[in-house]
């Protein structure tokens, strides 16, 4: 826990003059400053030496006293970096949700879009959804930084550039309630650069969170695909975004788990998620792809079903469709010929893993990263709640109304 005493008191100085001093003194702390890479002094963090009821949840966990100043705090810190959490998330519980993704696999984009859609659509999924004011400063603040980030996105209408590597990764906190079951939780996403999953050793060294995550969403970059990529190339539609292998990236997974076998990760849900599959809907002839279930009554790409329909009910059965048509572009030599790719992921994760194709902004950029929209010119993510959906269903006591 964390001292919250702001109070001061009149100290003498050795010339004799009164100045006044913080009461409870801040302090360099190691954790903390190892993870911003900093030299800052902060409030006083000190062990909460919780009871046994308040450490497994039979009874609230109540205020604590600085060993110091003797002021009572209920601000609660990570014990690993020292950053501060809210109250609830330790009292109540949280799922770690990680989003990765390989450099330029768009996965930036898709959290904005994410954010966007859940804000949306909570009603119809029975969800109330608060983004928290967690950070050093305004800037860092999971609200702050996606508003700006959707203006870009669904004002100015220009994609995210891509996320730089950095050592510290901000995390956006969002808080999920079930209206239905009242059940409270928080997801956890870091936009994590897509180098720390070139191998293994960074991944464990830059994403420590994500042998942690209760689930997880991985963005493939679909236009990564050599299949896809050459014919796109033969039809002069340029991707404006590098194109980084996205199966390097599954490779480090694969490693990670596989050499990490205490974690258990592949029992836990993981979301395979083809981002920019917009592409495969406008060019579907080309790449020799029958996309009917994808597509609606105009033949444009199909949102998700529990959006369109009266009902909002989620539909697992279509869900699943999606995903074996996606395993069966992979298997197939004639459409994305990555057999090897889709078998590997099959025999890792079985059904703990599912396939989704998903257009978080609904159209490709040009070379100024601009959006390049259809119809009314609006920005219209595409399928980007399935894969979370999908998530909380697999978790379970989320009360998501499924037929």
């Amino acid at each position: 826990m964390q001292c919250v005493n702001k109070t001061e008191k009149q100290e003498m100085t050795e010339q004799g003059t009164y100045r006044r001093v913080p009461q409870c003194p801040p302090i360099d702390d190691e954790k903390y400053n190892n993870h911003w890479g900093t030299q800052t002094k902060i409030k006083r963090i000190f062990n909460a030496n919780l009871t046994f009821g308040e450490r497994h949840g039979w009874k609230p966990i109540q205020a604590k006293r600085c060993p110091v100043c003797d002021i009572e705090t209920q601000k609660f810190v990570c014990p690993h970096c020292h950053n501060w959490l809210p109250a609830e998330m330790i009292e109540k519980g949280s799922e770690i949700i990680s989003v990765v993704g390989g450099p330029a696999s768009g996965k930036s984009n898709y959290i904005v879009a994410l954010i966007h859609q859940l804000m949306k659509y909570q009603n119809k999924l029975g969800l109330s959804v608060t983004l928290q004011q967690v950070g050093r400063n305004d800037e860092e603040k999971t609200s702050n930084m996606y508003k700006a980030a959707k203006k870009k996105i669904f004002e100015d209408k220009e994609a995210l550039q891509k996320t730089q590597e950095t050592k510290n990764p901000i995390p956006w906190i969002i808080r999920l309630e079930s209206r239905i079951t009242k059940k409270a939780v928080y997801l956890v996403f870091y936009d994590t650069a897509g180098e720390s999953f070139r191998d293994a050793e960074k991944m464990e060294r830059d994403a420590l969170y994500f042998r942690y995550s209760r689930a997880v969403i991985v963005a493939f970059d679909t236009l990564a695909i050599p299949k896809i990529k050459k014919v796109l190339e033969k039809k002069e539609i340029e991707n404006y975004t590098e194109a980084y292998d996205y199966t390097e990236m599954w490779n480090t997974i694969k490693a990670f788990s596989q050499g990490h076998k205490s974690y258990k990760l592949n029992e836990r849900p993981y979301a395979f998620v083809f981002t920019k599959f917009d592409a495969v809907i406008d060019n579907c002839e080309d790449l020799n792809c029958t996309v009917d279930n994808f597509l609606d009554k105009d033949d444009n790409f199909k949102n998700s079903q529990f959006i369109t329909d009266a009902d909002g009910l989620v539909s697992k059965e279509e869900m699943k469709e999606n995903s074996d048509t996606i395993e069966s572009y992979l298997k197939d030599p004639d459409i994305w010929d990555e057999e090897a790719f889709v078998t590997d992921i099959k025999n890792e994760w079985g059904e703990n893993g599912q396939f989704f194709g998903v257009s978080a902004l609904g159209g490709m950029t040009d070379s100024a990263m601009e959006i390049q929209t259809k119809g009314d010119g609006e920005i219209k993510p595409i399928r980007v709640l399935d894969p979370l959906v999908w998530i909380l269903i697999k978790l379970g006591d989320f009360g998501i109304k499924c037929k």
